[in-house]
C-alpha cells in the first residue's frame, strides 16, 4: 500500500489541520454517493479514510512514522486504522466532518449509512433557553465603591398553568402518527438512507392536540421581571457580569439561559482612571508652587484627602497618595491616587500685581531656577557644535 501521507496528499510534517483539510477534500472526491457504482472510487474512499484514521491520532501517527503500515499490525492488537468495511470508512468520514453537518449540506437531511444504524439523535422535547445581553452604565463613584442595581426584563418564564408541559390534559399529547414518535422520517436516496426531521411534529415526536390556553402550547410565557444584582467595586468599562438563570426559560421546561450585563463607566469631570490608579490634575498658583502649601482634595469617601505641596515644586510633578485608588477585582489591595501638579501662569494682572512681579523679576537669580540655569548657553553651544560638525 502507498504511504498514508501520499494517499491523503500532505507532507510528513503536516499539521493536524492540514491533514484534516486534505482528507476532507479527498473524501468528498471519492464519496460513494458522488460515484455510484464505481468500485475504484469506493476503494479510494476506504484508503483515504484508513490513512486519516491513523494520521489524525498522534499516538497512531507516531507508531506509523516509526514502524510503517506493516509494523502497525501489532499496534494495540491489530491495525488501528484498517477500514475493512464501508461503514467504518463512513464513520471516519462522519467524525472528520463533525457529525451530521456535512450530510445536511450535501443531501438536505441526516445520515444513517448503509449499515442501517442511525447516527442522528432522537427527538428533543426539552431545549435550553436563550441567554440575553444588556448594557448598564454606572458612574465613576459607583465603579469605585460598588453599587446595587435593579433591572426590568421582559423574559420568557415557565408557564404557571401547564408547568412547561404545554398542555393541562393527560390526553393532550399524542404520538406523532407520521414518524411514530421518533421525530425523524427516512427517505432512500441511492446508496444512503437519509434521516430527515419529521415535517409534522418538527422533530419532537409528539403532537399537542389540546394546547394550554395560557401559553398556547409553547410551555412558556412572556412576563416582566425585576432583577437585582451587585456591581462589585473596582469594575471597569468593557467588563461583564454573568447572572445565571436570568435568561429566557427553555422550551418544554428546559433550563433558563443566562443574563450577561456589560458595564460602561461614565467618565468623571475631574478624575481619570489608569488601571487601578486615579489621576487628578491639580492647578496651583506660582506662589503656592514656590512657597509650598497644603491642599485638601475632596474624595469619594467620608473624608477629604490632605496632601502637602513641597516648596519649589515644578509643573507636571506627580504626587502619589497610596491606597486611594480603585480596589483590585483580582484580589486584595487598591490602586493609588496620582495628583499631577499644574502650575498656572496668572493672567489679567492688576497694575499692583504687575509692579510686584516686575520687582520680583529684578530680584531673581540663576539659583532660583535650577533647570533654567545655563540652559540658553548650553543650547547655543549645541547648535554651534552641530554647525561645525563636532
Amino acid at each position: 500500500m502507498a504511504d498514508y501521507y501520499e494517499i491523503i496528499g500532505v507532507a510528513k510534517d503536516a499539521s493536524q489541520d492540514d491533514i484534516k483539510k486534505a482528507y476532507r477534500k479527498k473524501a468528498l472526491q471519492f464519496h460513494p454517493d458522488r460515484n455510484p457504482g464505481d468500485p475504484t472510487a469506493e476503494k479510494k474512499f476506504k484508503e483515504v479514510s484508513e490513512a486519516y484514521e491513523v494520521l489524525c491520532d498522534e499516538k497512531k501517527r507516531q507508531a506509523y512514522d516509526r514502524y510503517g503500515s506493516e509494523g502497525m499490525h501489532s499496534y494495540a492488537g491489530g491495525h488501528p486504522g484498517h477500514q475493512e468495511t464501508m461503514e467504518e470508512a463512513l464513520r471516519t468520514f462522519m467524525g472528520a466532518f463533525g457529525g451530521e453537518s456535512i450530510f445536511e449540506g450535501m443531501f438536505g437531511g441526516g445520515f444513517s449509512g448503509q449499515g442501517g444504524g442511525s447516527y442522528g439523535e432522537g427527538p428533543s422535547r426539552v431545549q435550553p433557553g436563550a441567554s440575553k445581553r444588556i448594557n448598564v452604565t454606572v458612574s465613576f463613584a459607583e465603579a469605585l465603591k460598588g453599587v446595587d442595581k435593579e433591572l426590568s426584563l421582559n423574559n420568557y418564564i415557565l408557564c404557571e398553568t401547564c408547568k412547561g408541559n404545554r398542555t393541562t390534559s393527560s390526553d393532550g399529547v399524542k404520538r406523532c402518527p407520521r414518524c411514530g414518535g421518533s421525530g425523524h422520517v427516512f427517505e432512500q436516496r441511492g446508496f444512503f438512507s437519509m434521516s430527515m426531521t419529521c415535517p409534522q411534529c418538527h422533530g419532537e415526536g409528539e403532537i399537542i392536540t389540546q394546547p394550554c390556553t395560557s401559553c398556547h402550547g409553547e410551555g412558556r410565557t412572556k412576563q416582566k421581571r425585576r432583577v437585582n444584582f451587585h456591581v462589585p467595586p473596582g469594575i471597569d468599562s468593557g467588563m461583564r457580569l454573568k447572572l445565571p438563570g436570568y435568561g429566557d426559560v427553555g422550551i418544554g421546561g428546559g433550563p433558563a439561559g443566562d443574563l450577561f450585563v456589560y458595564i460602561t463607566v461614565e467618565p468623571h469631570e475631574f478624575f481619570e482612571r489608569q488601571g487601578n490608579d486615579i489621576v487628578l490634575e491639580l492647578p496651583i498658583s506660582i506662589g503656592e508652587a514656590a512657597l509650598g502649601c497644603k491642599k485638601e482634595i475632596p474624595s469619594f469617601g467620608t473624608q477629604a484627602i490632605k496632601i502637602a505641596i513641597p516648596e519649589g515644586i515644578q509643573s507636571g510633578k506627580t504626587l502619589r497618595v497610596r491606597g486611594e485608588g480603585f480596589p483590585s477585582l483580582q484580589g486584595s489591595g487598591k490602586g493609588d491616587l496620582q495628583v499631577k501638579v499644574i502650575v498656572e501662569t496668572p493672567t489679567n494682572l492688576t497694575q499692583r500685581q504687575r509692579e510686584i512681579l516686575e520687582e520680583f523679576s529684578k530680584l531673581e537669580s540663576a539659583n532660583n531656577f535650577p533647570k533654567k540655569k545655563g540652559f540658553i548657553e548650553k543650547l547655543k553651544d549645541f547648535f554651534v557644535g552641530a554647525k561645525s560638525g563636532s
